[in-house]
């Protein structure tokens, strides 16, 4: 059964969110408007401490419990498209996870598509991640986070990672990546008026803005990582909703994943919006954080 919170979210979504993206082509607009979304949040717990540092010429959000020494961090990637990024909504979520795991949370402030198309923000993330293993911070005490669009470089930071050899974190949580750009799966037409967030012709023009051109390779496995080979990958967990585009990608990964005796586990949730844990009213939300806890617990 559904929250009745979560029907009410998904009717503010589908009026007023997915119709003012889907009538907006303008990138400016677009950030201005998910802007205004990101003042509904909660604050958070006064044991939480957030500053800012600059890590490879980075700038990134550092999300800790006050006073920690903990040699654990979680280098979460954050979604927006390729194209936003709603800060508020995003710390306020990994506070939630810094608070019950005692972890140091490193979020990159990545550069946005179109300004800086594809591979800027995976060159990014990927420079973070190896910065933490040549600072001395041992593989299986890092975790991977990311949700959306940075799911999607999470992925392919890890393949690229694998390629050239550096080693693996402890384990990655992914809400509803975006892993395949050629839109193969089924749930991009099956839901593409049930989703309450993005319509399709959304998420191809973000798509757009992200790849700037029409010579990429859509199957190229740092675009699509779902054509990735997950071998050797560390365990994973996604979570995503059953009336979204992007529900197959996640079906899909852990699938792959499965097939190459990597540790995956998926959690399709009935009718929950896209990457809804990020809204703590619902109860949802708050039964896949204490998943996601137990499960980066255990590794």
């Amino acid at each position: 059964m559904i929250s009745w919170q979560a029907k009410a979210l998904n009717l503010f979504l589908k009026q007023t969110v997915k119709r003012s993206i889907e009538n907006t082509k303008d990138v400016n607009k677009l950030r201005f408007q998910m802007r205004a979304l990101d003042k509904f949040t909660f604050g958070v717990s006064a044991k939480i401490e957030r500053t800012q540092l600059i890590r490879e010429g980075i700038l990134c959000d550092e999300i800790k419990l006050k006073l920690s020494n903990s040699k654990k961090k979680l280098l979460y990637i954050h979604g927006g498209a390729f194209v936003f990024k709603t800060p508020a909504i995003h710390n306020n979520f990994i506070a939630r996870l810094v608070e019950p795991l005692d972890v140091h949370a490193i979020v990159p402030d990545y550069p946005l598509a179109p300004e800086h198309p594809f591979p800027a923000a995976l060159d990014c993330c990927y420079a973070v991640y190896k910065s933490l293993l040549d600072s001395g911070t041992l593989p299986e005490d890092i975790i991977i986070g990311g949700d959306s669009a940075g799911g999607n470089i999470a992925l392919s930071l890890l393949l690229r990672a694998k390629h050239n050899g550096l080693p693996m974190p402890s384990c990655c949580v992914l809400l509803s990546p975006v892993a395949d750009m050629t839109q193969s799966g089924l749930s991009s037409v099956e839901n593409r008026f049930s989703d309450a967030l993005f319509s399709l012709e959304v998420m191809l023009h973000c798509r757009n803005l992200y790849l700037e051109d029409d010579n990429h390779d859509l199957h190229n496995h740092e675009i699509s990582p779902l054509f990735g080979d997950f071998s050797g990958f560390p365990p994973f967990m996604f979570h995503a909703g059953s009336a979204e585009l992007m529900r197959d990608d996640s079906t899909r990964l852990a699938e792959f994943m499965l097939a190459k005796g990597v540790d995956a586990h998926i959690q399709i949730w009935h009718q929950m919006p896209h990457v809804f844990p990020l809204f703590e009213q619902l109860p949802e939300s708050k039964a896949a954080l204490q998943q996601i806890v137990e499960f980066i617990k255990k590794h």
